[in-house]
């Protein structure tokens, strides 16, 4: 932003001001138009979410009367009942005297009856709805209730609550024709097994309101007192949960009573077996199932369609792996086995997609995961959990990368990335070790799967670190040594969870600031013409190199350069790039000379000015490059055996100037005795004949 207005005038900062107010406005309009679409969606799911109670007693009624034609069909069809019938006198069932129990129970009948003729008499039509059955009988009444309008929520009428032991009968309140009195009108009756009673919140239109919903319709009453609506909600909990006991008792004795004849039809049959072949071993006989097996195998596809579509997961496994061990003592054919093992499969892929679109939910806590992934475990489906737990883990890292915003500041961006990044990394291998306990599932093939995750993960990490840092910050070494230094941090929080993974981001890395390190050294090569053509060749003194070294303004300028090229590269160098580092700092060295050396030839000077060049290119090899060779000494802790090749080869170049100074056809040692030059001017040298 401050480059792209830095040269701008008035006029396209004012303009540039109104696209970004134009901006501003559509990207609030469409704000606007997505909350309103996604508060469209939510209310048709509220909806679709409220009919879902409905459908669900509905389907549980079908079920029930499935079982029940089913049941009925059993009965048309077993022939044992017959066998059973026929094997009990019928003198025994006649001489059976009546139980204390008994004459209690048909005591209990008559008070029961009385109730409802009771009933019949105080409220119109009740007969009809609510007859007389064993054991109907009134618990309460709830009088002075109100129903309501379900879409203006206002009294429609007043009614009145008679909570049975099986049933509700709402009777409305009605005024008889020229007449003040007020009848009770039997209206509807709602079985207890077919209804939800479920507490209405209070808010300013709504007070003390309850909701009955019974398959796909809902009713709304007001009550005058909370504690009305209190009494209500849980006198009719209460009900219900007698009214299932007492169901679930009824049908263990149903059970009960089939299973001891067929049982004893059984040992009859067992017994004559033994008989005629007397040399067979039970031992190595396959174990029968048991009539109470066989009828829970028949009614297990129904159970476990219920728990599915009630999201009961942990009752649909239990049962799942029930029948896995029912299963091996089954002695029937292949043919039969094969086919109960394929439906209780088809259940299982039903289950685990069910457990699986919960397990791609995002906003799951850590305890809600495991008890997915443990459902998978016993299914038998460790390694669909993994890869669904793995895949999941995954898009969540990339939701929360997303939400990230960059407002141009490149460091706090790679550290809220960074942070987000390694941290979920991090979570995900502790889910993982808690989840998947299994030493199978913890090691092996199965183990490096999840390290491939995680090397995918920082990867994909590298790859939007490289386009935000390296390609917006080319040559701003410093940020990009933040970054990575942020980064590293980050990384070393994976060592607390066993994983070390520092040489991956390096190597991830390596080849960006391998390029960078030789683009920058091109831009350091590329501004050695100008200050070389520049140089005056006079002696100047600076401060950054001391005011007694005698030099020219073209090594100052060099020596600047070189020393924040070194300095910025050890920042991000490390020793996998010490080559390229070494190389990058012998070409800038070694092209200055060349083209200072040059320049110095092809100019018209005069002997000081030569012998001031003379004087660059014995600082550059007596002060500059040791000065560099000894930092990056300290740096690679290590000696720098490259620079003192590059002294050795650009001596040369001294020498040349030396001659190019006074006489070039006057050997070197002719010329040093004839002008009496002190040798200690020449030290470091060697002049060769």
């Amino acid at each position: 932003m401050r480059e792209s207005v830095a040269d701008a005038n008035e006029e396209q900062l004012r303009a540039f001001y109104r696209s970004l107010n134009d901006a501003k406005g559509l990207v609030g309009s469409d704000l606007q138009r997505n909350v309103y679409r996604n508060y469209t969606e939510f209310v048709v799911i509220s909806k679709e979410i409220s009919n879902l109670d409905g459908d669900m007693l509905l389907l549980r009624d079908f079920i029930k009367e499935l079982r029940t034609i089913s049941a009925s069909f059993k009965d048309e069809v077993d022939p044992m009942a017959g066998m059973v019938n026929d094997s009990t006198p019928i003198s025994e069932s006649i001489s059976q005297r009546r139980k204390p129990t008994e004459m209690a129970t048909s005591d209990m009948q008559t008070i029961y009856r009385v109730q409802l003729s009771a009933l019949w008499q105080s409220i119109e039509g009740a007969q009809r709805l609510v007859p007389f059955i064993p054991d109907r009988h009134i618990l309460r009444e709830f009088p002075n209730v109100a129903e309501l309008h379900p879409k203006t929520m206002q009294a429609r009428q007043a009614a009145q609550f008679i909570l049975l032991n099986d049933c509700i009968l709402l009777a409305t309140r009605k005024k008889r024709t020229m007449s003040y009195k007020v009848k009770l009108v039997a209206d509807r009756c709602w079985p207890l097994g077919e209804i939800k009673v479920q507490d209405v919140k209070n808010n300013s239109e709504v007070l003390n309101t309850i909701k009955v919903v019974h398959f796909q319709e809902v009713f709304f009453f007001r009550c005058e007192r909370p504690e009305d609506k209190g009494s209500i909600l849980i006198a009719v909990q209460r009900a219900t949960d007698e009214l299932l006991d007492h169901t679930k008792q009824n049908e263990a004795e149903n059970s009960r009573g089939v299973s001891e004849p067929l049982l004893e039809m059984q040992s009859q049959v067992e017994s004559r077996t033994k008989k005629s072949r007397p040399d067979r071993d039970p031992a190595k006989q396959m174990p029968q199932l048991s009539s109470a097996d066989m009828k829970w195998l028949a009614e297990l596809p129904d159970e476990l369609e219920v728990f599915i579509a009630l999201r009961e997961f942990e009752e649909a496994v239990a049962y799942i792996e029930k029948a896995r061990a029912i299963i091996p003592s089954f002695s029937a054919d292949a043919g039969q086995l094969e086919s109960i093992k394929e439906e209780i499969d088809v259940f299982v892929e039903k289950l685990s997609k069910a457990i699986g679109r919960d397990l791609s939910n995002s906003l799951l806590t850590k305890v809600q995961f495991q008890r997915n992934i443990n459902w998978l475990l016993r299914l038998g489906l460790g390694e669909s959990g993994r890869e669904m737990f793995l895949a999941t883990r995954a898009a969540v890292i990339k939701k929360r990368i997303r939400q990230l915003t960059f407002e141009g500041d490149v460091t706090t961006y790679i550290n809220e990335l960074s942070l987000i990044v390694f941290t979920l990394i991090r979570n995900t291998c502790e889910w993982y070790r808690d989840s998947f306990k299994d030493n199978r599932m913890a090691s092996g093939t199965l183990a490096a799967r999840f390290v491939t995750w995680v090397k995918e993960q920082i990867t994909a990490y590298a790859q939007i670190f490289n386009k935000q840092v390296f390609g917006q910050n080319s040559f701003n070494l410093r940020i990009i040594a933040d970054c990575l230094r942020s980064t590293t941090d980050q990384c070393t929080l994976l060592r607390k969870v066993g994983l070390d993974l520092k040489f991956l981001l390096d190597d991830l890395f390596a080849e960006e600031i391998k390029a960078l390190i030789i683009a920058y050294e091109e831009r350091c090569i590329g501004k050695l013409d100008k200050i070389i053509k520049e140089d005056r060749f006079l002696v100047v003194s600076s401060q950054s190199l001391g005011t007694d070294v005698k030099v020219t303004a073209s090594v100052v300028s060099f020596y600047n350069i070189l020393i924040k090229f070194v300095n910025e590269a050890c920042l991000l160098v490390k020793l996998p790039l010490y080559t390229t580092l070494i190389t990058s700092i012998s070409n800038i060295a070694e092209q200055y000379l060349r083209r200072m050396v040059k320049e110095s030839q092809s100019r018209e000077m005069a002997k000081d000015q030569r012998y001031a060049a003379m004087m660059n290119v014995a600082f550059v090899l007596d002060n500059v490059v040791p000065r560099i060779s000894s930092q990056l000494n300290r740096h690679f802790d290590r000696p720098i055996p490259e620079l003192d090749t590059l002294r050795a080869t650009m001596r040369g170049k001294q020498i040349t100037i030396y001659l190019d100074t006074f006489n070039v056809e006057y050997s070197p040692v002719a010329w040093v005795c004839r002008t009496n030059i002190c040798l200690k001017n020449l030290k470091n040298f060697k002049l060769i004949e």
